[in-house]
């Protein structure tokens, strides 16, 4: 079963990029990239741009209005993801678990399953 796992954190909670910290950091997500790789799990994954870069689109009085910054307010922002293929909710948990975001602390990773438009038609 496919799983996107969305990445969130809240801004400066782990260590700078290129700062004190930041090649150990990378580091763990080479290897858990490497690893979810070699498993077979991994499908793809991006890191993002912050909110401050984001363009949020709503329809208001019939037209699509932009917005600049994220859709919503809150302390934690979305700052990557990744689509994994695991065998079940219980296998997808374990692999998300070891990701640098959450086992050092910095952030949390919400766990979604796929849905399958295949499967609907």
């Amino acid at each position: 079963m496919k799983y996107t796992y969305i990445l969130a954190s809240e801004p400066n909670s782990g260590p700078e990029m290129g700062g004190e910290g930041w090649e150990d950091y990378a580091a763990a997500y080479v290897k858990w990239n490497e690893d979810a790789a070699k498993a077979g799990i991994l499908s793809a994954g991006e890191p993002v741009h912050p909110p401050s870069t984001a363009t949020t689109l709503r329809r208001a009085g019939g037209e699509i209005k932009l917005h600049d910054g994220p859709f919503a307010e809150t302390k934690e922002c979305i700052i990557g993801w990744y689509l994994v293929e695991c065998k079940d909710l219980e296998d997808a948990i374990e692999w998300a678990s070891k990701i640098p975001l959450v086992e050092r602390g910095f952030g949390a990773i919400e766990v979604r399953p796929v849905i399958d438009m295949k499967e609907l038609a």
